[in-house]
């Protein structure tokens, strides 16, 4: 699905957000760097969005930070590649990785990252046990993410949200975001902090935006 629509992916995600992405992204990677870790992994990076917004700040904040961004598609990659390439930026590599089976050895990373991926992961348990085993102890683990709000007050704007994804995807015909309401839908977020729990990450901490719909999660090892 994502091979078939990532030449408009970022451009169909400004849309889809109803351009409030990369101003999520921003409050999530600036919650990564509060640590000032110096190795980092941006999970299911996509095009590479949030590992280059990390790179961005590294030079505002002035933090030496080392970025690694996997994905499980290469079309993705190559255009998250691509947009680095473009802004000269040297401290990301982008890689092909499986987020349920990481290549990579325990202890490795600082702080990671993932965003709007949960939906993507056929094991979300397996999922975060990967995660706790490659980041440090203390290390950071942050989540941006949207799904059904816990709280009434953002039921309607969830739905009339849901709607508007699937108006979209039958007028583009892919198969991606036609996917994307039923999976944004059936996500649980109270399931997931269960998971978190459950895998003794501690410090939970969730920050709620537009009526509960998008949400950072932040815990750590």
């Amino acid at each position: 699905m994502y091979s078939e629509a990532y030449e408009s992916y970022d451009s169909t995600n400004r849309i889809l957000s109803v351009f409030t992405d990369n101003m999520m992204r921003r409050k999530a990677a600036e919650e990564v760097i509060k640590k000032k870790p110096y190795k980092i992994l941006d999970i299911a990076t996509g095009t590479g969005d949030s590992a280059i917004l990390l790179s961005r700040l590294s030079v505002e904040k002035g933090i030496h930070m080392e970025i690694i961004g996997i994905d499980a598609n290469y079309n993705m990659l190559k255009i998250a590649r691509e947009k680095a390439n473009k802004e000269n930026i040297g401290n990301i590599k982008f890689v092909m990785g499986d987020a349920l089976n990481m290549k990579y050895e325990d202890n490795s990373f600082d702080a990671a990252i993932c965003s709007f991926a949960l939906k993507n992961f056929l094991d979300i348990d397996k999922f975060v046990r990967e995660v706790k085993r490659v980041i440090k102890k203390n290390g950071k683990f942050v989540v941006l993410d949207i799904s059904n709000p816990q709280k009434s007050i953002g039921k309607v704007p969830f739905y009339i949200y849901i709607a508007y994804m699937s108006i979209f995807g039958m007028l583009t015909g892919k198969k991606l975001y036609k996917w994307l309401p039923g999976s944004t839908s059936a996500f649980n977020r109270k399931e997931f902090i269960t998971i978190l729990r459950k895998n003794r990450l501690r410090n939970i901490r969730i920050r709620e935006f537009l009526f509960g719909i998008s949400y950072i999660i932040s815990c750590d090892k």
